[in-house]
């Protein structure tokens, strides 16, 4: 059974309103609250799960082609501006160059987040006219910069990912998914082909991200291979194994948790989505595009289990809803919506 693409709209739209909902006015999110009552907020912030939400928002407005009032578009506005607030420009990087900071440190996934955020901010001011956010920079020179130190992260065929930013040393910080989310930040971005291409080639290449079924490898691939930084059907070979995997080991639906859920209808959708935008030219099977469909309908329909009213629960047993959660679990409707 196709999952209805209204069904799929209503969500986003009603997600996205309740998003805008939670933007102060100084453009920091109510990150998190009980259903129902965002007053009853929770303590903590996540810059990097910022930047994501307003990517996603971003999406939504533009490819829905959603009106907003003014008030909501200066609310958008001072929440790229809350991100450009965080950034600062490390002095041991020769040259110009911007990294988003929390806590006096840099965590590499929040310059891929940075970069896409600012990307679709940047798409969305050509086709409407936006106020321009507050960032230590142009927009086109932020983002120049956040590229400069993502590539000086470049190491042994992967990322460093964190660092100090008083003096740049790197700290033994792995996280599962900085290096898919920088990647796809300077793929977006276009960083040169020549350094970005072999590094997400290698990567590919060892089946990095495969195992933890990583969403933001699935779509650093699938632009990598759309925008040509690696050969289409290398890449699509990639993505193959990555559906394989999730179809063969699906035992975080046991978990009951709506966004490890989503974090995999994202993947499974973005192929869905690089098929479309490749038609004849794709080499992925008629069998993994079916696996990826399938899998991804089940996921969709499942999802439906912890959400009302523009929010995402945490779980069966945790009724608290983070900007995060809606925007994984909003982010596989709307790249449902753009299959078509």
């Amino acid at each position: 059974m196709t999952f209805p693409a209204d069904r799929a709209e209503t969500i986003i739209r009603e997600s996205l309103a309740h998003l805008l909902s939670l933007i102060g006015k100084k453009g920091r999110f109510v990150y998190a609250h009980k259903a129902d009552d965002p007053a009853a907020a929770s303590e903590g912030y996540n810059m990097l799960r910022h930047c994501g939400t307003l990517w996603f928002m971003l999406r939504a407005v533009a490819e829905l082609d959603v009106t907003l009032t003014t008030a909501e578009t200066k609310r958008l506005a001072a929440a790229i501006g809350y991100a450009g607030g965080k950034m600062q420009r490390p002095a041991w990087i020769a040259g110009p160059s911007y990294a988003l900071v929390t806590k006096g440190m840099v965590k590499t996934g929040g310059i891929g987040l940075s970069l896409v955020m600012l990307i679709g901010w940047r798409d969305l001011a050509a086709r409407r006219r936006l106020p321009a956010p507050e960032l230590p920079a142009p927009l086109d020179d932020t983002v120049a910069g956040l590229v400069t130190y993502g590539l000086h992260q470049a190491e042994g065929g992967d990322f460093i990912h964190k660092r100090s930013i008083e003096d740049g040393t790197p700290t033994p910080f792995r996280s599962d998914y900085y290096t898919g989310e920088v990647l796809l930040g300077l793929i977006c971005a276009e960083a040169p082909r020549d350094l970005v291409g072999p590094l997400t080639r290698g990567l590919m290449e060892r089946g990095y991200g495969i195992d933890i079924q990583s969403h933001w490898m699935a779509y650093a691939a699938c632009e990598a291979i759309e925008r040509g930084y690696v050969d289409a059907a290398f890449g699509e070979a990639y993505v193959t194994r990555l559906v394989a995997h999730m179809a063969e080991h699906t035992e975080y639906r046991l978990r009951r948790a709506s966004t490890p859920i989503a974090c995999r209808t994202e993947a499974l959708t973005r192929v869905l989505m690089l098929a479309k935008a490749r038609g004849a030219d794709c080499t992925l099977s008629a069998e993994t595009l079916a696996t990826a469909r399938a899998e991804a309908e089940t996921n969709l329909a499942l999802q439906l289990d912890w959400y009302r009213n523009g929010q995402f629960l945490k779980s069966d047993e945790d009724d608290k809803v983070q900007i995060d959660y809606i925007q994984h679990n909003a982010t596989s409707y709307l790249n449902w919506l753009a299959i078509g």
